[in-house]
């Protein structure tokens, strides 16, 4: 947007009006003043950065990025001194499934899978394996194929690993509102289980929150 032009065109308004008087002059030069400073003005988003485990400042009652923070750290500690994990002689090997979501608040579950992991990988003391199926079996089967069919040079043969535990996290929430708000609470519940269906961990973690919640979430 150029100013000079509309002060230009403001200018020619007036004069073909006639009325370029003393009176007139005063309010043409305010109202040009006026035009040169807006259009000049640059808008400055209001962003900031902040702590992401920390309650943002237009947080609502769902789950948020530092609650799955909360309960992956809390899971993490308890799986790492578990007997079976910190006594083992052969650090286990464990695959995290998929968080199951089953209340009605919307998350990323693939998010809070990742966060979980990278969590547990950084409480790791070479005490216990991770699988990572999600993001290499494709791909290394597929190298294996082309190995096979001599379009790529020979490597070390493939022998994907096995897990010793399963570690599944679901999520459960009750959901109430009235005229004064809303009130929520999740249950995050984690569990281990070996290759024969035993149960060897099972930890829990509660989340309950109350507002006049207007927070949207994608």
């Amino acid at each position: 947007m150029d100013p000079s032009a509309h002060w230009t065109s403001f200018q020619t308004w007036i004069t073909m009006d006639g009325m370029k008087t003393n009176f007139f002059r005063p309010v043409v030069a305010t109202i040009g003043v006026a035009l040169i400073v807006g259009c000049s003005t640059t808008h400055k988003p209001d962003v900031r950065y902040i702590d992401p485990g920390s309650p943002g400042s237009k947080g609502g009652t769902g789950i948020e990025s530092q609650d799955i923070g909360a309960a992956a750290q809390k899971a993490a500690q308890s799986i790492v001194n578990l007997p079976q994990i910190a006594q083992a002689t052969v650090p286990p090997t464990v695959i995290i499934t998929p968080v199951v979501n089953r209340s009605a608040s919307p998350i990323d579950t693939d998010l809070y899978t990742v966060k979980l992991r990278g969590i547990l990988m950084q409480y790791d003391t070479g005490k216990v394996r991770f699988l990572a199926r999600d993001t290499s079996w494709n791909e290394n089967n597929n190298e294996m194929a082309l190995r096979q069919r001599g379009e790529v040079q020979q490597g070390q043969a493939r022998n994907a690993a096995t897990y010793d535990y399963i570690l599944t996290a679901e999520l459960r929430g009750i959901s109430g509102s009235s005229g004064k708000g809303r009130s929520e609470y999740f249950l995050v519940a984690f569990k281990l289980v070996d290759m024969n269906d035993i149960l060897v961990w099972e930890n829990q973690y509660e989340i309950k929150k109350q507002g006049n919640d207007s927070t949207i979430y994608r």
